[in-house]
């Protein structure tokens, strides 16, 4: 009986790094909706994804190295998003893009604090560069101007999750009421402007 127990005792334990990486990246993120940025740590990451510090540290070098990854992680999974929605109605592509930046507020204020900060979203970012080959195709199939300023139509277009970010902190505020609200707002500004004459020059 006792050579049975320590057997099953010592059976070792069936190991996913995969999904022990993404509990820990979901964490943060969680983490980061409470608290912001400048409540994450590596611990309480690891409490929450119910895993060691030590099994933390093995995918995680440090705080700053966990932020940033948990960044990245937000932009695959944005990116999934829009292409998923790639051959869809585009005012859907950009209804469902604006929940998924207002579900993951503060994961979104990183991103763009990292940008403003000059450490980010360059014209070579995954999600400047789908931005500036969706400006590009438009161009291109006649749907956008020709003397379009990708260089700036796409920072125009990233500027929209700092709106977000700022828009979700209203108070009382229903994401998914939002979400429509944006979405059908920035619909309008793009296709008919704001101003409803002519300025003289």
């Amino acid at each position: 009986m006792t050579e049975t127990k320590t057997a099953i005792a010592r059976k070792p334990r069936i190991r996913n790094p995969a999904l022990t990486r993404e509990r820990l990246l979901q964490a943060t993120v969680e983490i980061l909706a409470q608290k912001g940025p400048d409540g994450v740590s590596l611990k309480d990451a690891a409490e929450l994804a119910n895993v060691s510090r030590g099994v933390a540290y093995q995918h995680f070098e440090h705080r700053d190295h966990l932020l940033r990854e948990a960044k990245d992680w937000i932009t695959v999974r944005l990116l999934e998003s829009i292409q998923k929605e790639a051959v869809a109605d585009p005012d859907e592509v950009l209804l469902n893009a604006t929940r998924l930046i207002l579900q993951n507020r503060d994961a979104a204020s990183l991103l763009i604090s990292d940008a403003m900060a000059g450490r980010d979203l360059s014209p070579q970012h995954p999600i400047n560069r789908l931005i500036r080959q969706s400006l590009e195709r438009m161009q291109a199939a006649g749907e956008a101007r020709a003397n379009l300023d990708i260089d700036v139509i796409s920072y125009i277009f990233l500027g929209m999750t700092s709106t977000l970010v700022m828009l979700s902190r209203l108070p009382d505020s229903d994401p998914e009421d939002l979400a429509r609200r944006f979405a059908r707002e920035f619909a309008a500004f793009m296709e008919k402007g704001v101003l409803t004459r002519k300025r003289r020059r």
